[in-house]
């Protein structure tokens, strides 16, 4: 009896060591269960993610060597901290380093590997001054140009005309110029008035403009992107009417040049980035003798002024180049109504051009004057009159487009008659326009092709 207690007692002890040893296992397992791997969003796993963020956090750049290195070798101050921004691949800053040692790195290249030029880079990942065009998907950008618009609604009458239509302003500027306006990855117009319902007319001046300030809506409708200020009437009814103005254009969200409430706003150059490059605009005002519209001043408002044989101009260009891949002047210049052109007109083209500006494109005139080219550099000495008064006169819209072959000047033929601006679509019309202009008095000259193409002349 004792003998079956005792043998049943010992299978008791079996059963419940087997039981424990059989718990004990799945408890270990549970513990030492390995993690749930879950797919992130770009198809790696958390592990893997984890693995990588370790080995970025490993990974270690001489920054401080790449930024002295592209300083040098690019000619403007590109910090660590713009690189460590703008460049997430170790193998892209490896490339950098390695080519920037060789020496300038082409625009092109610099795209390729970063997205933009070396001055677009350092202004987006740096001092973040220009506005963004974004890129327009093709391997050209285009800037657009017109000569003097007024909206002024007590000279000239073209306003009046305009208030009497259907759309206004609209009826007035043929739908194939707004079209190439709207079409014009930046476009600039000469603002010949100030925005404003107050003030009073400048004393002694003959001629004296302002528009509404809900007026600044139809270049928003025309697809205006910057306006020159740098003229003889944005402040025709007092300091109140300049103010006005540049509030009104703000609001707008249209970039405005060449005037400012100090010297160091009116003489800086707006910028844009477009496709990844950098472009520089400088407007600037010579006219108007004795002078009734303020030149800016240390602490004083006005516009940008070339009185000084252009040499304000030809600084504000120079600095203006170190950070930008084109620089582009808009001088307000020369004689009224006539082809003939002035000596500075001549002058200041070539030190403006000696000094980095990549083209000129002029107006003032109230009449399309000649074209030239200086050193391989384009100058439109004046787009005369877009839409301004009842003349029946020449005009057109100027085109700049820029690509790695460089930059091809192309008119669009116009004409403004009755107070409207109407596109010249007849071929032989268009190319008595071209044969006027390559007519008209200038140094060198130029050769306009049948579609608008504008070379150096020989």
């Amino acid at each position: 009896m004792k003998e079956k207690a005792k043998i049943i007692a010992t299978a008791v002890t079996a059963v419940f060591a087997c039981a424990l040893m059989i718990f004990s296992a799945i408890v270990t397992k549970h513990l030492r269960a390995p993690k749930i791997i879950i797919p992130n969003e770009n198809n790696t796993t958390a592990a893997q993610t984890g693995e990588s963020k370790a080995e970025k956090k490993a990974f270690s750049f001489d920054y401080d060597k790449l930024s002295s290195v592209l300083t040098v070798s690019q000619g403007l101050e590109i910090t660590p901290e713009m690189l460590k921004a703008g460049v997430d691949d170790k193998e892209t800053l490896k490339t950098l380093l390695e080519e920037s040692e060789q020496g300038e790195i082409p625009d092109t290249r610099f795209i390729e590997l970063t997205g933009y030029t070396a001055c677009a880079f350092a202004d987006v990942y740096g001092e973040k001054q220009s506005r963004d065009m974004g890129n327009n998907g093709k391997d050209s950008f285009t800037l657009g140009f017109t000569g003097d618009i007024t909206f002024d609604e007590e000279s000239y009458y073209v306003m009046i005309h305009a208030l009497e239509k259907p759309n206004k302003v609209l009826d007035c500027i043929d739908e194939t110029f707004q079209t190439e306006m709207k079409n014009a990855d930046i476009m600039l117009i000469n603002n010949e008035f100030p925005y404003t319902d107050r003030g009073e007319p400048t004393p002694g001046k003959k001629y004296t403009f302002r528009g509404r300030p809900e007026f600044v809506k139809y270049f928003n409708d025309m697809g205006v992107d910057i306006v020159s200020l740098a003229n003889n009437h944005v402040s025709d009814y007092g300091p109140v009417s300049f103010t006005d103005t540049i509030d009104t254009l703000n609001k707008a969200d249209i970039v405005y040049v060449g005037a400012g409430m100090n010297a160091e706003e009116a003489n800086a150059p707006k910028t844009f980035i477009i496709n990844g490059y950098k472009v520089g605009y400088i407007a600037c005002s010579g006219v108007e003798y004795p002078i009734k519209t303020p030149v800016a001043g240390e602490n004083s408002y006005g516009v940008m002024g070339s009185y000084d044989d252009g040499k304000t101009v030809t600084k504000a260009i120079r600095l203006a180049k170190r950070t930008c891949d084109y620089v582009i002047v808009f001088p307000h210049w020369g004689y009224e109504n006539t082809t003939e052109l002035s000596g500075a007109q001549i002058a200041n083209s070539r030190a403006w051009i000696d000094a980095g500006a990549d083209a000129i494109i002029g107006n003032h005139s109230h009449c399309l004057q000649g074209m030239d080219y200086y050193n391989g550099k384009y100058i439109a000495y004046s787009l005369g009159n877009f839409w301004f008064n009842a003349r029946r006169l020449y005009t057109g819209l100027l085109k700049l487009e820029i690509s790695e072959k460089g930059i091809t000047p192309i008119l669009v033929p116009g004409l403004q008659a009755n107070r409207e601006t109407h596109y010249i679509s007849d071929k032989a019309e268009q190319r008595k326009l071209y044969d006027t202009v390559e007519g008209y008095p200038t140094k060198n000259g130029v050769k306009i092709d049948d579609e608008g193409r504008i070379s150096p002349k020989g």
